[in-house]
């Protein structure tokens, strides 16, 4: 009888580890953006639904460097008119963690754009322009 109090246990243990580890391991749904930051070439992936400031919210990369992301944390996203302008403030991260960069700028909700002015950690300042693709 203590085996299969044990064995049952066990199972109900491992069932709800496999469903924690489901949970974790969801589909993200990105916004894909592909555009400059200066004449660098970048793909940005953006998730804004249901986040709160100082949360990852993506990632991007350069494309001659796809392999290297940098992390995206959120600063604001707020209104700026009734016209579907948004602010959108993001911060960059290495891939040591360490804060390289902002993006600040503008995103247009009845649009597909996001532009503005990236900043690096050593206060060299770049205009950005990304927008929205729509894979298949």
């Amino acid at each position: 009888m203590k085996l299969s109090k044990t064995l049952v246990c066990c199972l109900l243990l491992m069932l709800g580890s496999l469903s924690v580890m489901a949970q974790t391991e969801q589909k993200v749904k990105y916004e894909k953006f592909t555009g400059k930051i200066g004449p660098y070439a970048i793909t940005l992936f953006v998730n804004l639904e249901y986040v709160d400031e100082d949360q990852e919210v993506g990632y991007y990369y350069y494309n001659d460097r796809p392999k290297t992301r940098f992390t995206l944390k959120l600063v604001e996203y707020a209104a700026i008119n009734a016209k579907g302008s948004m602010h959108l403030e993001l911060k960059e991260y290495s891939p040591k963690g360490n804060h390289t960069g902002t993006f600040d700028g503008q995103r247009e909700l009845r649009g597909d754009g996001y532009d503005g002015t990236f900043t690096n950690s050593q206060g060299k300042t770049f205009k950005f322009e990304l927008m929205q693709q729509y894979d298949n």
